[in-house]
């Protein structure tokens, strides 16, 4: 695999030569991982300043996405008595919630306002269809994305028109009601504040009085007066995704036979994310202006806790797989010993123990091995 050489070069930034290796090896991602590589080797080039080629990438990479999405029940049925990994692909929610996030950065640097608002509308409908594929007592952790809210409020508020700032209030709104709600341990930025209290002041007294409340102490230019100036957002990305392990529960069962729980477990990076410093400097005036970035989410906990969510489901797949391919084992057994005799039937169940040890692998498929992980942002 060239992950450790790639997330190197990505570290150093070294991009061209990166986005070299991975046009040259795409054979190592596996045939299973073709959504993992368009993933990655769109987020390169959008860190590589090729933001028209990744554009292109990333569409590549919803296609595929919504392709697998409605993959067949035979192709999937498979997978429950051989395992995961044979299976492609298939992402994860928060991942495809993400295409859209760097697909509007992209839209947003090229000067194209209106499609990058057409993907700040997709992540709306994204968000609604993740809530409901999944029964109530089976809700995913990935419910809302918080960031995705405020990025897409900020592309709003920079369209301008009347309607455009409703959406911009409500996409606020949503951002804080999410980060309020314990968003993965992130607290509410400072900019998210600072523009709700802004748009909420041309929505009405109501609006305003509601955000005044909690936010009051924080103060804030309003969007006439931010009309006037320039206004510039930093995007930093920090840090590398979680790595999958495989946990493995060798498990003894009557007559002899041994089968094996396999299910993934994401193993966190060991990672301290740190404010960027940034200084502007008016052009007329000279004055200085220092700013920090915030955290704005949080990838990795993100990408844990929605394994975590689902952990019992994963586990019952394997369970039922294994137990499956026992009862396969021990029937062919009997039928051994009854055609050939126990000796032969006793050497088969050492080879189908084996068997079902060896092929009970779980699925460490995941996307971001070169993906930076954690956003902060500053207006």
């Amino acid at each position: 695999m060239i992950a450790p050489q790639i997330n190197s070069l990505v570290v150093a930034q070294q991009y061209d030569y990166a986005l070299h290796q991975m046009r040259h090896n795409k054979e190592n991602y596996g045939p299973q991982n073709e959504l993992l590589y368009q993933l990655d080797y769109g987020m390169v080039l959008h860190l590589a300043g090729e933001y028209q080629n990744s554009v292109v990438e990333l569409e590549k990479a919803k296609k595929i996405y919504d392709q697998l999405y409605t993959v067949s029940v035979t192709n999937q049925a498979s997978t429950w008595l051989i395992n995961d990994n044979k299976a492609p692909y298939r992402g994860e929610d928060f991942e495809r919630v993400t295409i859209n996030i760097i697909q509007a950065l992209n839209f947003a640097v090229l000067g194209d306002f209106e499609k990058a608002l057409v993907e700040a509308r997709d992540v709306d409908w994204r968000l609604k269809l993740i809530n409901q594929q999944y029964k109530e007592d089976q809700q995913n952790v990935y419910r809302q994305d918080a960031f995705a809210r405020l990025l897409m409020g900020i592309m709003y508020e920079a369209e301008g028109s009347l309607s455009d700032l409703n959406d911009a209030y409500i996409s606020y709104a949503k951002a804080v009601e999410a980060y309020s709600d314990g968003y993965y341990d992130v607290p509410i930025p400072l900019v998210l504040k600072e523009n709700i209290l802004a748009a909420a002041e041309v929505m009405g007294r109501e609006e305003f009085d509601l955000y005044h409340e909690e936010f009051g102490d924080v103060p804030f230019i309003s969007l006439k007066e931010r009309a006037k100036k320039a206004e510039v957002y930093v995007i930093h990305h920090q840090g590398l995704s979680p790595v999958k392990h495989p946990v493995k529960i060798p498990i003894p069962l009557p007559n002899g036979f041994i089968t094996q729980l396999a299910f993934p477990a994401y193993h966190q990076r060991t990672y301290e994310p740190k404010a960027g410093k940034f200084e502007a400097t008016a052009v007329d005036s000279g004055i200085n202006r220092f700013v920090k970035t915030e955290q704005a989410t949080a990838i990795d906990r993100i990408a844990i806790q929605s394994l975590n969510s689902r952990k019992l489901r994963v586990i019952a797949k394997a369970a039922l797989r294994s137990g499956a391919k026992h009862m396969a084992a021990r029937a062919l057994e009997a039928q051994i010993e009854e055609g050939v005799g126990e000796t032969t039937g006793n050497a088969f169940r050492y080879v189908s123990n084996l068997y079902n040890i060896v092929s009970e692998q779980p699925d460490l498929k995941v996307r971001g091995k070169h993906c930076l992980l954690k956003f902060a942002l500053h207006g």
